[in-house]
């Protein structure tokens, strides 16, 4: 659907910002007003030209009625790292659905993209019917979880524990290397620059949390550190809820979970863990953590095939003629997908020695990461493959050494 022409689209100026906030607060349930340090540093973030808005000019001020736009992120990929356009903030107001708003501002930043040559682009989807259609499949999924008592793990205790409380300092200077060697373990890993790592301080702030919660309390470890506060709304005892544990070795992981999972006077500890997370398995008890939701994260386009697989590294060898459906950009088409030592060749024609896979386009970004098995999709007739064989072993390329994770919500 076209576009009425009352719509005006462009890219934002400086005097669009208020409505642009207003719009995403609206669109999106936020309840608590940003106040201006918050908003400072979401505007340094992304660069106007960035951003597409659209304007009804028929109305009254011409109000702003939609808005699309990105950041410009680095993520990890196996065997290195991506530039990438990090999709957020879409919104269209709920006087102007269902008139090609949408997909106009999704249209015009795809262009951009491919102008700028990014092999994918990525967002978080807060629904799930929507972003399949603009080529978006999703790549990752995590967990909340829940503990209700104290437990135990597998592992005994060392006899010099390495994790220790931090100040706020401490957590500053040490806590971003930390990161960034998470990210050169788990695929997905979004990198964070001075200002995320501002904005995530930021968030402690008393103005910025609920009234119920302490300030945040930082664990550090060597090569691991994890973040979680004490909430005070649970009748009885405080709840802890866990926001982020980062640990580039699995010592690191066992020693935080240990202090994670045993809390002294806390009702029940809540967080979230990547599907493939090992915690379970490390408990004494394995039902002493239960999954209450499951939910997808990551949502990832392939723009550019040859790009975007020739961008990462693979588990084990194939060559096939890779059969690609994408009907709403320029990435469809046949392609010889050759994997020789775990490094990929990718060229236009097809003749792949192997046979023949054919997906669409949403689907090959559902596998990039690793997080989503070949043979589901093909269960799903998202996959096809000439034989059963064929279809075991381009599963297998997929496989990561660590399971996929994300680290930044946007």
């Amino acid at each position: 659907m076209a576009p009425h022409p009352d719509l005006q689209f462009r890219p934002a100026v400086d005097a669009d910002w208020p409505e642009i906030f207003a719009a995403d607060a609206r669109a999106f349930g936020i309840d608590a007003p940003r106040d201006d340090l918050v908003r400072a540093n979401e505007k340094a973030r992304i660069a106007n030209d960035d951003v597409v808005v659209a304007r009804d000019t028929a109305l009254p001020g011409e109000p702003l009625v939609g808005q699309a736009m990105y950041y410009r992120l680095t993520m990890s990929v196996p065997g290195g790292r991506v530039a990438f356009p990090g999709l957020t903030w879409v919104s269209v107001a709920a006087t102007h659905r269902r008139r090609g708003v949408l997909r106009e501002l999704l249209t015009r930043l795809r262009a951009k993209w491919t102008d700028e040559h990014h092999p994918i682009a990525a967002l978080w989807a807060s629904e799930g019917t929507i972003y399949e259609r603009f080529g978006f499949g999703p790549a990752m999924f995590t967990q909340d979880i829940r503990i209700e008592s104290r437990q135990d793990l597998r592992i005994p205790a060392p006899k010099r524990p390495q994790v220790r409380y931090a100040t706020v300092a401490d957590f500053a200077e040490l806590a971003p290397d930390i990161y960034d060697r998470w990210a050169d373990v788990h695929p997905g890993v979004m990198l964070r620059d001075q200002l995320w790592w501002e904005d995530y301080l930021l968030d402690d702030r008393p103005a910025a949390r609920p009234f119920t919660t302490q300030d945040r309390q930082y664990l550090l470890h060597p090569d691991g550190y994890a973040t979680y506060h004490l909430d005070s709304t649970s009748p009885g005892l405080e709840a802890a809820r866990i926001e982020e544990v980062v640990a580039v070795t699995d010592e690191a992981h066992t020693e935080l979970w240990r202090i994670l999972a045993s809390l002294d006077l806390v009702s029940t500890t809540t967080g979230t863990l990547a599907v493939g997370d090992p915690l379970r398995f490390k408990l004494v008890d394995l039902r002493g953590v239960k999954v209450v939701d499951e939910y997808d994260t990551l949502w990832v386009a392939v723009l550019d095939v040859a790009g975007a697989l020739t961008a990462r590294t693979y588990a084990s060898d194939v060559d096939v003629t890779l059969v690609v459906d994408d009907p709403i950009g320029t990435a469809g088409g046949s392609y010889r997908f050759r994997i020789t030592g775990g490094a990929a060749t990718v060229t236009e024609g097809g003749d792949g020695t192997d046979g023949e896979v054919s997906c669409d386009i949403a689907a090959l970004g559902s596998l990039y990461f690793g997080g989503v098995d070949a043979r589901s999709l093909a269960a799903a007739s998202r996959v096809r493959a000439g034989s059963p064989e064929l279809l075991a072993a381009f599963a297998d390329v997929w496989r990561t050494s660590a399971h996929p994770a994300t680290g930044i919500d946007f």
